[in-house]
């Protein structure tokens, strides 16, 4: 398996030693292979895993782990000295947090943080843009054929009611199911949510193809795609998607932006308020959710509300909980310390300031930023991830960190120089 980039043509005569113009270039068939395997273990094989007591061997932890360690030791892939740097410095607070903790911890659950962004140090050497624009193509396709199955799901899991088409899991063989807590079925509206029958939730099917149609829209553009896609998005039946796109859009590309960008949004909750009010047929479905903000043992209340309280639970346990945390995998066991009688979700801002402190969210946060805008990646994708990513718990999830791993691999010169790389091909 390589990850070289190959002439379709012979070299002229006499041009025997010069290198091959990149637009006269492709990837090669075992790197196309490598780009594939990791997105297809992400899509379709991320719930079957090889469980070791409770914790989960998914297959796209295993794909991650075998394609970066074949791109260092085959010398395809170089190490950056600041990513290196950033991550050996949050690993040492990280360990410093747990050690000193008084919280109940985990072990396996700072190794398998720093497992995840490990890689993140690693990037292609030179910039392949043939590599990058095949890496985007992979993906789209792939999640376009999610989108494929979950319009159809959608009808006839509604028909049928049938658990077997409602999520791949319960096909599986019970010694190869991905262990830890499921959310299979949620009601919305008596509408059964789709997952793409391969993945979990609603809401991953809403991030996986909200991110292709951002992707597809900033590249070929081509309707029937964007429409598949589109469609796919809006029977999730969830907002996860469309957030993380207004957010793509709307965030800031520069420090100069923040006016325009406050500008925005200020225009988007006028236009989200005026909708609310005209009572729209449907749209009932969106708008009633924003009361469970102020209701406890509800999606929003869980997701934004209960985590600033387990923030204030941390800060008060002292200075050494507020900057160094209060020990890996201490957030949700902490919960029932504190006997609340509601639903907690851990979203990644509140899981890695609770556990790692100010120090370590600030240095991981800083690893994945670095990351993201340092890469061939437009903009507005560097946005959606960076946006997903932190309002979503996806902090601990192989296939989030995989994919974005996955789509910057390849980085520019011209992003580090501040100057806006060309929009990509997808």
């Amino acid at each position: 398996m390589t990850f070289e980039i190959q002439a379709p043509m012979a070299a002229p005569a006499g041009a025997a030693h010069s290198k091959p113009a990149m637009s006269d270039t492709e990837l090669s068939k075992s790197g196309r292979f490598a780009v594939w395997a990791s997105i297809i273990s992400v899509l379709f094989l991320s719930q079957i895993a090889y469980n070791i007591n409770t914790f989960p061997a998914s297959t796209d932890l295993i794909c991650y782990a075998a394609v970066t360690a074949y791109l260092l030791i085959s010398g395809f892939a170089s190490v950056g000295l600041l990513s290196l740097a950033l991550f050996v410095v949050a690993l040492i607070f990280a360990c410093f947090g747990t050690v000193t903790a008084t919280s109940s911890t985990s072990w396996t659950s700072l190794m398998l943080l720093f497992v995840l962004y490990a890689p993140f140090a690693t990037r292609l050497k030179g910039e392949p843009e043939e590599v990058h624009d095949y890496i985007l193509s992979a993906y789209v396709s792939a999640a376009t054929f999610i989108a494929c199955i979950a319009i159809v799901q959608i009808v006839l899991v509604n028909a049928t009611k049938s658990t077997l088409l409602t999520n791949i899991y319960f096909n599986l063989p019970e010694a190869i199911r991905g262990a830890g807590h499921y959310t299979f079925l949620r009601e919305g509206g008596g509408i059964i949510k789709p997952n793409g029958f391969f993945l979990r939730e609603s809401a991953d099917l809403s991030l996986v193809v909200a991110l292709a149609l951002i992707i597809e829209f900033g590249s070929q553009a081509r309707l029937r795609t964007m429409g598949i896609l589109a469609a796919g998005l809006l029977c999730s039946l969830s907002g996860t998607g469309l957030l993380a796109i207004t957010a793509g859009f709307l965030l800031p590309r520069s420090l100069f932006r923040i006016p325009l960008f406050i500008v925005s949004l200020v225009g988007l909750i006028l236009a989200l308020y005026l909708l609310y009010s005209l009572d729209v047929p449907g749209l009932d479905l969106w708008f009633d959710r924003l009361s469970e903000f102020q209701t406890p043992n509800t999606s929003a209340y869980a997701r934004f509300v209960a985590p600033m309280e387990m923030i204030g639970h941390s800060f008060d346990n002292g200075p050494i909980a507020t900057w160094f945390g209060n020990g890996a995998g201490s957030y949700l066991r902490d919960v029932k310390l504190y006997h609340m009688n509601y639903e907690v979700n851990d979203p990644t801002w509140a899981k890695l300031t609770y556990e790692y402190g100010l120090f370590g969210f600030i240095l991981i946060f800083a690893i994945l930023v670095q990351r993201l805008y340092s890469s061939r990646l437009r903009i507005e994708i560097c946005n959606f991830l960076l946006f997903s990513w932190i309002s979503v718990g996806l902090v601990l999830k192989p296939s989030f960190a995989l994919i974005v791993w996955l789509l910057t691999l390849v980085g520019t010169p011209a992003r580090r120089s501040g100057q806006r790389a060309r929009p990509s091909a997808g």
